[in-house]
């Protein structure tokens, strides 16, 4: 009776096979279908733009005014039919937002001792023929858990990063904060968006008006609309219907409504004392619209159900959801500081236009699988994954961020 060997797989062989699964899997599982308790990253990979590449910075444009010279004409007062004299300007209307990229990665490793403890055998061999199957199977089944975990862990700090300002490392690189880590939501949409530059624009400008007033986002910490005060308080749930409304038409006003709304715990928490109200009764604000009605793309009665960390809860027919993420945040050391105002995660409300927020994958590296070669020096296996890309938006003035207390 013959016995049967298992045939050693070559090098070249393990990287190919790792490389193609990795590939594979995340074409056939895109980072898009991320986990629905990313409210966040869900949705700003929904409508991703890929940017072409080429240069340094992404570039959107953003128009500053109309530079009217409109006026009312006739004819003459003093000679009759002759029209009086009307006049043409220059317009200088379109200025350029430039935002820098980054680049992300995250990799694992198998060395020779590791994949020869699970049954796969390897040697220098440069015959193919003879690979075991048992040996494609087990090494199969290895880079399956290898590559779940990175896409997941991928993704958690993808979404991190897509919240905070762009200063806090949270994926444990080495590099210099200031100018490898992606500028988020907390950078785009500050607690105080009356002093920074976002995109090359400076938003402190002086001037009456502010010359650059249309740069700056909406916020509300508790002393009303747009307005600085010496301590973030946030409002109560029976207080904070009222400044919602007046954030949400300063929104609505520059850009259209918004149609995404994020909140934390505390947040939520006080929304619903606002949809009850003092007699008890639920307010129209937590009632969700007919399909008729509803001011998004979708059927409310069953999309909105899916959604994972949907409240139950609306506001101006936009569903509330809540962020988990905004959790994980308030455990990072100085993430409550945004833009100098200190507020836990927890208490914000963001309303976002993504009509006018954007993430940017450049072209050809939005999440691609990478095969580095193995070192002359060591016995190990590589295999990574990379994104580039920024955050932006070529308009500020529709978005917003709300702050309560939790009660």
């Amino acid at each position: 009776m013959a016995i049967l060997t298992q045939s050693a797989l070559t090098p070249a062989e393990v990287t190919t096979l790792g490389f193609v699964s990795l590939q594979n899997y995340l074409k056939n599982k895109p980072i898009d279908q991320v986990a629905q308790e990313r409210p966040l990253l869900k949705a700003l990979m929904a409508k991703k733009r890929t940017w072409g590449g080429g240069k340094e910075n992404i570039v959107e444009q953003v128009r500053t005014g109309y530079d009217n010279n409109f006026m009312w004409f006739g004819d003459n007062l003093v000679t009759q039919n002759v029209s009086q004299d009307v006049t043409y300007n220059t317009r200088d209307t379109v200025r350029q937002a430039f935002y820098p990229w980054n680049s992300a990665h995250d990799g694992f490793q198998f060395s020779e001792d590791y994949l020869l403890g699970n049954g796969i055998l390897i040697g220098d061999s440069q015959s193919t023929s003879n690979s075991s199957a048992a040996g494609l199977v087990q090494l199969t089944n290895i880079f399956n858990e290898a590559m779940e975990v990175l896409r997941l862990g991928f993704e958690k700090i993808l979404d991190q990063s897509l919240h905070l300002d762009g200063t806090h490392d949270v994926g444990g690189g080495t590099a210099d904060p200031a100018t490898s880590v992606i500028n988020g939501l907390d950078f785009l949409v500050p607690l105080d968006s009356e002093t920074g530059t976002v995109g090359g624009i400076n938003r402190g400008a002086a001037g009456v008006p502010p010359p650059n007033q249309y740069w700056r986002s909406n916020f509300d910490v508790g002393n009303g609309l747009n307005t600085p005060g010496a301590g973030p308080v946030g409002y109560a749930g029976a207080a904070l219907l009222a400044p919602m409304t007046d954030m949400w038409r300063a929104c609505q006003k520059n850009g259209g409504a918004p149609n995404l709304i994020i909140a934390g715990t505390d947040f939520v928490k006080s929304y619903e004392i606002a949809a009850v109200g003092a007699g008890g009764a639920l307010s129209r604000y937590a009632v969700q619209p007919g399909a008729m009605n509803a001011p998004w793309n979708f059927d409310p009665s069953r999309e909105v159900r899916d959604m994972g960390t949907f409240t139950g809860l609306f506001f101006q027919g936009i569903p509330i959801l809540w962020d988990p993420t905004f959790d994980d945040l308030d455990g990072i050391a100085g993430a409550g500081s945004s833009n100098g105002v200190v507020t836990g995660w927890t208490k914000r409300c963001y309303m976002l236009n993504l009509n006018h927020m954007y993430l940017r994958p450049i072209e050809g590296n939005d999440m691609i699988a990478r095969k580095p070669p193995r070192q002359y020096n060591s016995y190990n296996y590589y295999w990574g994954m990379t994104w580039r890309g920024a955050l932006t938006s070529n308009r500020m003035n529709c978005h917003g961020v709300i702050t309560a207390t939790g009660g």
